[in-house]
């Protein structure tokens, strides 16, 4: 990998974080006023902020020392690890939040081209696929406003690099990792069991699917019992009213495809280019589709916007490299 497009698309994540960074919404303040600026206030911060966000916030003040443990709700409490490594920063909670966010998104990228290049592609492609990620929606509007999509992200990319690498040991760490960060992180077992099965066989995607899938359980269990406000029982629950309300709201449908968005569209250019039977590209395809069926879940079990789509990234980003072969007329 040539380093230097590294620099360059890093550049490009730090340039995109900017207007939004810590919730200053520079020049956009008045298109984004969706959230609630009394729990910015009430943490001292003049700025508005998503209950999301609050609870994160809490959390590192919790961290740090603060009778704040009521102020934190499930399942944000469940999500202990950033929160903890923010509290060892010596900057205010909602910077440190930041800090460790925008240096996820600078990893995403990394690992990313480290994909591109394990596919094969060149360094332009490589480039341009970082860079895909690195101006998009999502680093853009989600990336540093201290909600933890990032550090999930950066973990199920890295995570995806180290099977394709048979790094065992070092997913292991990443699993332990991403049990502690944000639930989602499991995206990565699909991979891996789509992976295997084209790799193998179907018994040994099974067997070894199953083990890290337990330890992923055993972690999050235990996660979740040492976490303010602890319940191991649990779980998103399936409600009509939530869907009603996921489908009655214009903001869902408009985060959606702005995270979708160029992403998405090169990426159907792309299947037309892929071998879908070679192993990665059938593995990243079947992540395509777990990211999928989650986004047709939280319809009906959460508050459903573009941070779904987001998780799409690390399985449709190296896919769009045939797209973007193409496009830079590339062998």
């Amino acid at each position: 990998m040539n380093y230097k497009y590294f620099i360059f698309a890093a550049a490009a994540v730090i340039l995109m974080s900017v207007v939004r960074w810590n919730r200053q919404d520079l020049i956009i303040g008045k298109y984004v006023g969706a959230d609630d600026k009394n729990l910015g206030q009430k943490l001292g911060y003049d700025v508005e902020m998503s209950l999301d966000s609050y609870n994160y916030v809490q959390y590192v003040n919790y961290y740090n020392g603060e009778d704040v443990a009521d102020e934190v709700t499930k399942p944000y409490s469940y999500r202990i690890l950033v929160p903890m490594m923010a509290s060892m920063l010596p900057f205010d909670s909602f910077t440190s939040l930041n800090i460790i966010n925008l240096s996820s998104e600078i990893l995403t990228v990394l690992f990313l081209m480290y994909i591109f290049g394990a596919m094969g592609f060149s360094d332009r492609v490589q480039f341009a696929g970082g860079l895909l990620f690195a101006v998009s929606f999502p680093v853009f509007y989600y990336g540093v406003v201290g909600l933890l999509d990032a550090p999930a992200i950066l973990i199920i990319t890295a995570g995806i690099y180290l099977i394709i690498r048979d790094k065992s040991s070092w997913l292991m760490f990443i699993l332990v990792l991403g049990a502690m960060t944000n639930e989602k992180t499991i995206l990565i077992l699909p991979f891996m069991f789509a992976y295997i099965y084209k790799d193998k066989s179907l018994k040994q995607a099974f067997y070894q699917s199953f083990l890290y899938f337990l330890l992923f359980l055993i972690i999050s269990l235990v996660a979740r019992n040492l976490s303010i406000n602890s319940d191991s029982n649990f779980i998103w629950t399936i409600s009509f009213d939530s869907l009603l309300f996921n489908l009655s709201r214009i903001r869902t449908y408009i985060s959606l495809l702005l995270t979708g968005g160029v992403p998405i569209i090169l990426l159907f250019y792309s299947l037309k280019h892929i071998d879908k039977s070679e192993k990665l590209n059938f593995a990243l395809l079947f992540g395509v589709l777990m990211v999928v069926l989650m986004i047709i879940y939280s319809f009906t079990a959460a508050y459903t916007d573009g941070r779904f789509m987001w998780y799409i990234y690390p399985f449709a980003l190296p896919l769009c490299g045939y797209g973007l072969q193409k496009i830079l007329k590339e062998k």
